[in-house]
């Protein structure tokens, strides 16, 4: 009996492993072919720490008024945001460019406040200032911000907000020769940023992802591309080129899972037909001692 639970306990063992193995994973890529990687992270929600912000920015606010630091006030200011206290926020920095003005911090927040309270046309005007201020401010992918500011305010006529085109068919093609790794970086940078604001549903944040998931269908793995288009789902957007493109994903994927899920399961079965062969032939040895003393 002992020697049965300690294959069976073999066999689970197995597969379990096989089974849920979270260090590494396979990864599909547009071509099909599979590669085990570590497993990448996925944007997450900031989660803000309401009672250490404000603790924060009681302190940042008791050492401006002890230095009269402009420095200080800012990152004071920059609490208030985080803490959703707009109101004061805005005199903050509004305080801050009548003092010292055409700072790059103090243009760029301003431009955040007013977007946030529902003003897109001054926050067009800030942050416009603040590129002009600091162009590579935000990774160089502020010029995002300035799209979607610009679509708010029906500014131009694009069919979509970055004017990205990968085009119509299930499978995205850089026909544009984008530099996928920068536009990659660009749109992480800005999702990262407005996670820590906006909730579902929000359709910008879903077209966001929506050419994430482009833009990871040529450069990482489909997994990651449904990721993308399930969070775009999740925020509002909707496009029949994004259902058409998350089925042949679907099928790529799950085609190159079938021939994996066989091999496994006749390892699986040849490792089960092994232990109970093993365990019949002791049992049989040990029923014909038995019948040699008798």
């Amino acid at each position: 009996m002992k020697n049965l639970n300690k294959y069976v306990l073999i066999f689970f063992l197995v597969t379990f492993y096989s089974a849920y193995s979270c260090i590494n994973e396979y990864r599909t890529k547009l071509n099909g072919n599979r590669r085990l990687i570590n497993v990448g992270y996925e944007l997450a929600k900031f989660k803000m720490d309401t009672l250490k912000l404000r603790k924060e920015s009681e302190n940042l606010l008791k050492r401006y008024k002890e230095t009269d630091s402009i420095e200080l006030y800012s990152d004071y200011g920059a609490k208030l945001i985080y803490l959703k206290e707009y109101s004061k926020a805005l005199q903050v920095y509004e305080k801050i460019e009548k003092a010292t003005p055409n700072l790059y911090t103090t243009a760029s927040n301003l431009g955040t406040i007013y977007e946030l309270i529902g003003k897109p046309e001054k926050a067009l005007n800030w942050i416009k200032k603040s590129v002009e201020l600091n162009p590579n401010s935000h990774g160089g992918s502020e010029w995002i911000h300035l799209k979607i500011l610009e679509h708010k305010l029906n500014i131009g006529n694009h069919s979509s907000i970055l004017d990205l085109d990968f085009g119509n068919e299930p499978e995205p093609k850089n026909i544009n020769n984008y530099d996928l790794e920068k536009l990659l970086n660009h749109i992480n940078h800005q999702l990262y940023e407005r996670l820590n604001f906006i909730k579902p549903q929000n359709k910008i944040v879903g077209e966001l992802y929506y050419e994430l998931g482009n833009i990871q269908a040529l450069t990482s793995y489909l997994e990651d591309v449904l990721v993308s288009y399930r969070n775009a789902d999740k925020f509002g957007y909707q496009s029949d080129l994004m259902e058409q493109r998350k089925s042949k994903f679907e099928r790529i994927i799950k085609y190159h899972d079938l021939p994996e899920a066989i091999a496994l399961l006749a390892i699986l079965s040849i490792i089960a037909f092994l232990i109970v062969k093993r365990i019949r032939k002791k049992r049989k040895t040990k029923a014909n001692r038995v019948d040699g003393s008798d």
